[in-house]
């Protein structure tokens, strides 16, 4: 099963993040994205979220598939996340995570690390779609993903402890301390799969563009 995830960034615009909804088993929409992904003529599963971004109108009418969680804690994502999980899926793909705001972009790029995290072992994968590309996530020593040849890859770590090598990519990564993030980006594959080995588990997000 294939669940999707729409939050309120950048609605998917093109034929390949469109096909990504069009596709899904299931949907599943933060409360802010609901009222476009609505007028664009798709019900969702589920909308989820502390309701604060959609009309009375459009929760009256769709109480049905509304599931209202007001505490703070965590942001609205992160609550579409949890839903998610019930039951289990194969894959989930995050849409609409990015654009409009870029604060709200960083947190949730960051965020799918914590949730690649919280499924290593489950045997879901996730990632998250842009227009541009596709972000992925690991929490472990290693981790090989396919990719087209020559296409731009960056590597986003949070821990300046990490020493990482490489296969697959153009710049070797052998020698970079993550201790900034801009430090292992603007690679290139120079092979239909790349592979990353650290010396100790750790929370890794990589930007394969599409």
């Amino acid at each position: 099963m294939t669940t999707v995830i729409l939050a309120h960034g950048e609605f998917p615009s093109s034929d390949r993040t469109l096909g990504f909804l069009k596709h899904a088993d299931r949907i599943i929409c933060c409360d802010g994205a609901a009222e476009r992904l609505l007028a664009e003529g798709i019900v969702p599963d589920l909308i989820v979220g502390d309701m604060d971004s959609l009309p009375s109108e459009l929760q009256q009418r769709y109480a049905g598939i509304v599931r209202k969680i007001s505490e703070q804690e965590t942001n609205d994502l992160t609550k579409a996340f949890k839903a998610a999980l019930e039951p289990m899926p194969d894959t989930i793909h995050i849409l609409g995570a990015t654009g409009r705001r870029e604060d709200h972009t960083m947190a949730n790029v960051s965020l799918l690390a914590d949730y690649a995290e919280m499924l290593s072992g489950s045997g879901c994968d996730i990632d998250m779609i842009t227009e541009s590309g596709t972000f992925r996530a690991f929490c472990a020593k290693d981790a090989r993903f396919s990719c087209p040849l020559g296409v731009e890859i960056s590597i986003f770590a949070f821990d300046n402890t990490l020493r990482m090598s490489c296969e697959g990519l153009f710049y070797k990564t052998d020698r970079v301390t993550f201790d900034t993030l801009w430090k292992a980006t603007l690679n290139h594959s120079t092979a239909e799969e790349f592979s990353l080995h650290l010396n100790h588990p750790a929370k890794v997000v990589v930007f394969i563009c599409s």
